[in-house]
């Protein structure tokens, strides 16, 4: 007897490498076995095209080589004999007439994605939710989203309530200090109308937000809340200053001063009124009641005696009310913070309506929510039986990433299938430790619970967890095994003190996550495997790592590994590209694999022909000219890098290295349809030259024809677009023969024999706004408040429980990030990591490490600060002094790293932590033989000659067009593209500054955004700079306050003689009363047309009326200012 016949639904808990694929295509079969029919009423969901795909060629092959017999199915043979008891000529022969009804009734091999599921529910339904038959679906939401926005505020008129609470938005931004340009930030927060958990609740938000005075009335008493705790925690303070006044006593006669207990009173009278503000000393002072703490030793007698009567109990009282007051205050003030951003939502969510409608488009993310509205007031049978099958079987993969409401709408069909199938083929396969997905609303406490899903049937469930790791060797296993079972009680005992008694519940999640961790190792495992981990210290810590990275891989191909068993894996992409940079400096015959590799702005043609595209409407951006020219010169008509130098070096040499027909043929080119002129362009600049670019350039021309059948655009929008999405897309590369370098998110699902993990110290939790529903009054005739999610903001306030579980979540995410990168090792697992705080996901690391039970590791380093441990054996033992370096002399026993070149790395023995198990493993596998299975044909690479013909097609690349031709051998090139490079920060921060005091909010704003290379200058070494510069009086006065202010505004000029309209663009533009004053930036060599172009501006400025106009050129690098 099979153990599925008993239960109506199976649940596997599937760790990494445990052989999900294996057990999903089992559990398929047998039910072919059983039914070769039963493909017809069986649904298979997986949750990307991949997987999809994959699942279809597992169960192909394998029912071609049980019906063959074949070697290879001989697992899958052996696994399904014995669970369904017959015989291998009886599965042969099923397995045949299985695999003929597959192949000639495809459509109902009903292996897909979940969204391609339900998209085919959705479109069986466009009668009944009055859509069209042709209805468009949409990916991109944020696009959609964008165009919304945009829209929108085009749409504005003076008396629209709209822009009044856009309005109010500014002011808020104006009043935290931030920048009054809010689009983006609106554009961001917009966002949030695609999440699911505001979905749910839009509808009765919005019924409240279109009650009349609702939304008024509801700020007024949340702004009374927080005044009056404000005004009562003001007057506790103003009391103690009156107290001292009264005394004639002075803050600096008290004990310690500013910094003593008097502090606290400061703090408040400041606003201040957090946990922070408990200093030692003023918990001393709290706990003490002492008058002692208050006054110095030589204090007269009268202090003493008004420090006893009056301020001792004057803390108590102001303690006590900011204890009473805080809870109410902080909620309200968390309350209030987005709340003019939430009425904005719905007017976003509203457009968005609007436009699809007209559009005939429907969005992706739209289509669970929908069906879920459908399926609980309707019988959910009659809404699946519309895809034209009766379901008996249903199977989901990966579980773990299921979202709430996808889960819903699924559940219903699942149930229904458990109540009447005979054959109990529903299966739920997933694994919590893998869940990575929750920004795309996967739930990983549904599976974690899956019992409490069907509370009613619960007895109709078989839980198993498969219990072996066929993936990797038996020490990478054994370390997994030790480590996350240490981590993860370490994360449980940190949120246990987090969480208190009430909310322990939170916490045990965790530890129930985590409780199948320990994995066993087949039997026939030999004891291999390798696993190195270093924790670096602060200094140097980037450069460390990257040469580290490179050292590694080179001594992993010295051992005889080949670059494609060779895998990098890191957090983000942002990553991705500076390891990609620095091998392509330092071992630049190494192939790098990466889809960051293959990108659209990778290619050096693409980027000419957008360009080329942005100069022709923008003639006055003299650096892409420049970039074209030389782009050109070198790319296409092989001149070397210097001569192309020196063509360029003036405004005249660009001119002419331009193609004669872009150059002087702008307007011609401007009156042509967007998708002729790429073509046009494309042999103007004789891209076709620019060998093996072809694929980009087909790539590029489908994107340009998806977005001209999608929008009536200019120029200028198609060039925002490629900049924004179009340049960030890849091409597919099918040969995977060098080292990959990609994501843990991309890398889930696969293995590697070697796993590099670098910079595996990422930030533990990042601050952004949550979605929190409050519980007390008056906050909760809201259902939702979007609240910035900050452990200081918010403990201790109405969302402290929201914050626990954000928190958790946090937590689970960033385990399950560290056990899906640790876990994709087959043979070696090598990590750097940055020692660090509780902050950073290396802290656990550390941690794990210097407390597991693992023979034979090593443990060399100091982990406290006294000399160094050593661990052997699992026992962690006091040795002598190591000294840890990183050149080319350190050597780690056991096959570990071993530097092939000096790279002048020190790092102090008290930071420098290394962990070794075992040794490096490279043998080769015997191939096995080919197996006639024409479901697995062998697959070669073969090289096809790509021809561009005269009337083809066009090629861009957007991203780093600055360093498309560097060569570092040049010293002088490389100062003048640093001096250019600063020059742009510097050009951008001076348009988005008012006054001196906006420089430091600029400055983070901008690092924030990825501006600075820190190779050339850090924002550090800017700000001193700036600080040099505004000491100048009269850039003092310039930036200083008391003007209006125009940054880069536009100045129209009408020729009537050409019958020319010419933009005019001056840097700054200050107005008070009649004086006006220009100021235009320079960051080159004074030029005469520098002054020519001041003097145009004054002259304008003039024939606005203005009379009183002074103009000046200011070269900001020498700091001379020029009066025109």
């Amino acid at each position: 007897m099979t153990p599925t016949e008993a239960k109506a639904l199976t649940v596997y808990k599937a760790s990494a490498g445990s052989g999900k694929t294996f057990t999903l295509s089992v559990e398929y079969i047998k039910l072919l076995i059983k039914n070769p029919m039963s493909f017809r009423s069986t649904l298979a969901v997986t949750f990307t095209n991949k997987a999809t795909e994959e699942m279809k060629t597992r169960i192909l092959s394998q029912l071609y080589g049980i019906w063959k017999q074949l070697p290879k199915s001989k697992d899958y043979i052996e696994k399904i004999k014995s669970e369904l008891g017959v015989t291998e000529q009886f599965m042969s022969d099923r397995a045949k007439i299985a695999l003929f009804n597959i192949v000639h009734n495809y459509s109902y091999f009903r292996i897909e994605t979940i969204d391609s599921f339900f998209q085919s529910v959705l479109r069986n339904l466009a009668r009944e939710l009055d859509l069209t038959a042709n209805l468009r679906i949409e990916l991109n939401d944020r696009q959609i989203e964008s165009f919304a926005v945009d829209e929108m505020i085009d749409e504005l008129g003076e008396k629209d309530e709209l822009l009044k609470w856009i309005l109010g938005y500014i002011k808020e931004n104006i009043d935290d200090d931030k920048n009054w340009n809010v689009i983006g930030y609106i554009k961001s927060f917009g966002e949030n109308i695609f999440r699911e958990f505001y979905k749910t609740k839009s509808k009765e938000l919005n019924t409240l937000l279109h009650e009349k005075g609702f939304f008024e009335q509801y700020t007024k008493r949340i702004r009374t809340i927080r005044d009056e705790a404000e005004a009562e925690l003001k007057s506790v303070a103003a009391e103690f200053f009156e107290a001292l006044e009264t005394e004639g006593v002075d803050i600096a006669d008290l004990s310690y001063g500013k910094s003593g207990p008097a502090g606290y009173f400061i703090k408040l009278q400041n606003g201040q009124y957090d946990e922070s503000i408990i200093t030692s000393r003023v918990q001393k002072a709290l706990d003490e009641g002492s008058a002692d703490c208050w006054t110095k030793k030589s204090a007269p007698p009268s202090l003493r005696h008004f420090a006893e009567e009056t301020i001792v109990p004057l803390l108590e009282k102001a303690e006590a009310t900011r204890r009473s007051n805080w809870k109410m205050y902080a909620s309200a003030v968390l309350t209030l913070k987005h709340l003019n951003q939430l009425r904005l939502l719905n007017s976003i969510e509203r457009k968005v309506r609007e436009m699809n409608v007209e559009a005939n488009r429907f969005l992706l993310s739209d289509t669970h929510t929908l069906l879920h509205s459908l399926i609980k007031d309707t019988d959910s049978p009659f809404i699946f039986e519309k895809i034209g099958s009766h379901l008996e079987n249903v199977m989901i993969d990966e579980f773990q990433d299921t979202s709430t409401v996808q889960w819903q709408n699924f559940k219903v069909l699942l149930e229904e299938c458990m109540s009447h199938s005979e054959e109990h083929g529903n299966l739920i396969v997933g694994d919590v430790k893998q869940s990575i997905y929750r920004w795309r609303s996967g739930d990983w406490r549904m599976l974690n619970n899956i019992k409490g899903e069907f509370p009613q049937v619960s007895d109709m469930l078989d839980i198993r967890t498969l219990t072996h790791n066929y993936r990797s060797s038996r020490r990478v296993i054994n370390f997994n095994n030790a480590f996350f079972e240490r981590a993860a009680e370490i994360e449980f005992n940190d949120l246990k003190e987090c969480c208190g008694e009430d909310d322990m519940q939170l916490a045990e999640q965790l530890k129930s996550a985590y409780a199948d961790v320990c994995q066993q190792v087949p039997d026939k495992r030999e004891d291999t495997g390798y696993v190195h981990i270093e924790l670096l210290p602060q200094d140097d810590y980037t450069d460390i790592t990257l040469n580290k990275t490179v050292e590694t891989v080179d001594h992993l191909i010295e051992c005889g590994a080949d670059p494609s068993d060779i895998a990098i894996i890191v957090r983000s992409n942002n990553t991705i590209q500076q390891i990609a940079e620095h091998f392509a400096c330092m071992r630049p015959e190494l192939k790098i694999v990466s889809d960051e590799a293959f990108r659209l702005d990778n290619s050096t043609a693409l980027n000419i022909l957008v360009a080329a595209m942005h100069s022709l409407t923008h003639q006055d951006d003299k650096l892409t000219r420049a970039y074209i020219a030389k782009a050109y010169l070198t790319k296409v008509k092989g001149v070397d890098l210097e001569a192309a130098n020196r063509m360029v070096s003036t405004e005249e040499g660009v001119e002419e290295a331009l193609p004669a027909s872009y150059r002087d043929h702008n307007d011609e080119l401007l009156q042509m349809p967007i998708y002729e002129l790429a073509e046009r362009l494309y042999k103007i600049f004789s891209l076709e030259c620019i060998c093996g670019e072809d694929a980009y350039v087909y790539a590029f021309f489908d994107c340009l024809t998806s977005f001209l059948t999608s929008n009536t655009a200019t120029l200028d929008d198609f060039v925002e677009e490629w900049n924004e999405n179009f340049a960030s897309n890849t091409i597919q590369a099918r040969s995977i023969d060098g080292i990959r370098l990609i994501t843990i998110h991309k890398s889930k699902g696969l293995e590697f024999k070697h796993v590099i993990i670098p910079f595996c110290d990422w930030r533990m939790e990042k601050t952004n706004t949550i979605w929190c529903e409050p519980t007390e009054a008056p906050f909760n005739e809201l259902p939702l408040v979007p609240v910035d999610f900050s452990a200081k903001q918010m403990k201790g306030t109405i969302y402290e429980r929201d914050y626990i579980v954000e928190h958790l979540q946090n937590c689970v995410d960033n385990l399950n990030l560290l056990y899906v990168a640790f876990t994709r090792a087959e043979r070696s697992l090598i990590v750097f990591a940055r020692r660090g705080n509780a902050s950073l996901r290396s802290y656990v690391i550390e941690q794990a490490i210097s407390d597991m039970q693992l023979p034979d590791c090593s443990l060399e380093g100091d982990l406290t600060t006294s000399p160094s441990h050593h661990l052997s054996g699992g026992a962690l033992v006091s040795s002598a002094p190591t000294n840890l370096t990183t050149s080319p002399s350190d050597h780690l026993s056991g096959g570990a790293l071993v530097s092939s070149a000096p790279t002048n790395l020190t790092t102090s023995p008290s930071q420098h932590i290394t962990f070794t198990y075992g040794e490096i493993d490279t043998t080769k596998e015997k191939k096995k033989a080919e197996e006639p299975n024409i479901f697995t044909p062998h697959v070669e690479n073969i090289l096809l000659p790509m021809k561009t013909y005269a009337s083809n097609v066009e090629f861009k690349q957007s991203n780093k067009s600055r360093d498309f031709i560097s060569d570092e051998a040049d010293n002088e090139q490389a100062e003048q593209q640093s001096y250019i490079k600063t020059g742009l920060l510097l050009h951008y921060l001076f348009s988005n500054i008012a006054t001196a005091d906006d420089v430091d909010r600029c400055l983070h704003d901008m690092e924030m955004e990825g501006l600075f290379d820190e190779s050339i200058i850090t924002p550090t070494k800017l700000k001193n700079m700036l600080h040099k510069r505004f000491s100048n009086p009269k850039v003092k006065e310039w930036f200083g306050g008391g003007w209006t202010l125009f940054n880069e505004c536009s100045i129209l000029s009408y020729d009537p003689h050409t019958d020319k309209l010419t933009e005019h663009r001056p840097d700054r533009v200050m107005k008070r009363g009649d004086e006006v004053q220009i100021v235009d930036f320079k960051f080159g060599k004074p030029q005469p047309e520098h002054t020519d172009q001041v003097q145009r501006y004054i002259s304008l400025t003039h024939s606005m009326g203005y009379t009183d106009v002074k103009g000046y050129l200011w070269y900001v690098y020498s700091d001379n200012i020029v009066e025109v």
